[in-house]
């Protein structure tokens, strides 16, 4: 009864305005072979406030109840995450509370010995993540961010306002060329249940639906470009966290289904303002959409220059699909990292093929 009434505990609601996965680092320079990032460590004083620790280092002071600031965030982003010894923090409501507020912030938390009220108090999605992060995904540059990603994506929607209210969540219009079934079924994958899809042959056409649709906010995908479900939501999500106006990505990923691989172009890093963003990714109120030309553009895959607007997501949801041998080819010359499928492919050999298939 008393462990009932503790996972009842309403948890402070977490500001994204002092922790957000703004500047979150996926390690994207640290080239194969690179030594493992160490782990931020959390203990508590015998006055029951929290501090981190980087082995004898202390890092910072939280106080209590535990507040991450944003310059707490900042020490903890060279750390591929934050240890969580049992019997952390004095009690399982203000520790599960702590926990959201890194999950927040895009920080893995590792916690082999979380106490079962404080995983309950997380609840299903987020208990189980963290129940479920092991060394060897923190040591892996690549899953490390996917797992910081649902991490977030389930923190965000749990603990803050950045989605909207529960009873007043935005609704989006995707706008459509025809004859995109690839495209379609994407859309109708997306996790984000207020959405809404338009199709529209032409520019004048793709206007006119941004013009008369009656949602808060719009869309343009493109074929070309496949969408993981959770791609609309992490717009919407972005937006309110990343306080900008229109979100997007900066889609670097190729999809070389001749390889069965996937290519990570060098490029800027993303969870942070963003001057530029591809246009088929971009998420903004329909007179923003308008402003900007979107609906126009003979090319929706180009970046658009959005000036001071703009807030760039992880770039995992979006990636191009190349099919042919010279774009394949392409992709492989153009510098960037092997980052999924079957396994490492020799890029030589690759290219080679890629000429001759």
């Amino acid at each position: 009864m008393a462990a009932d009434a503790v996972v009842a505990a309403p948890l402070p609601a977490v500001n994204t305005t002092l922790v957000s996965p703004a500047g979150f680092d996926p390690f994207d320079d640290d080239g194969p072979g690179a030594p493992s990032r160490p782990l931020a460590t959390l203990r508590t004083m015998s006055s029951g406030a929290l501090r981190l620790y980087a082995g004898r280092t202390r890092l910072a002071d939280l106080g209590r109840p535990a507040v991450l600031g944003a310059a707490a965030l900042e020490l903890l982003r060279p750390y591929a995450g934050v240890q969580v010894p049992f019997g952390a923090a004095p009690g399982p409501v203000e520790l599960a509370g702590f926990l959201r507020q890194l999950l927040v912030g895009g920080v893995p938390v590792y916690a082999p010995d979380l106490p079962l009220v404080v995983r309950r108090l997380l609840g299903p999605v987020l208990g189980e993540l963290v129940a479920t992060l092991t060394p060897s995904t923190l040591a892996d540059a690549g899953r490390r961010e996917s797992w910081s990603v649902a991490a977030r994506r389930a923190a965000l929607r749990a603990a803050t306002a950045a989605a909207g209210v529960a009873s007043s969540l935005p609704s989006v219009t995707a706008v459509v060329p025809p004859g995109a079934p690839a495209l379609l079924r994407d859309l109708r994958r997306q996790t984000w249940a207020m959405l809404t899809v338009v199709v529209a042959d032409g520019a004048e056409a793709r206007r006119r639906a941004v013009e008369t649709c009656e949602t808060d906010l719009v869309t343009l995908p493109a074929p070309g470009l496949s969408y993981a479900p959770e791609h609309v939501e992490d717009l919407v999500l972005g937006r309110g966290y990343g306080q900008r106006p229109v979100s997007g990505v900066r889609v670097r990923r190729t999809f070389l289904p001749v390889l069965d691989t996937t290519v990570r172009a060098p490029g800027s890093p993303s969870e942070q303002p963003a001057t530029t963003l591809t246009a088929a990714t971009m998420l903004a109120s329909p007179a923003d959409v308008l402003t900007l030309g979107l609906a126009e553009l003979d090319d929706p895959l180009a970046t658009v220059e959005v000036g001071d607007d703009g807030y760039a997501v992880h770039d995992l949801g979006v990636r191009r699909v190349v099919r042919d041998a010279a774009g394949t080819d392409a992709a492989l010359r153009a510098g960037g990292r092997q980052v999924s499928g079957t396994g490492r492919v020799d890029v030589g050999y690759a290219s080679y093929f890629a000429r001759t298939a």
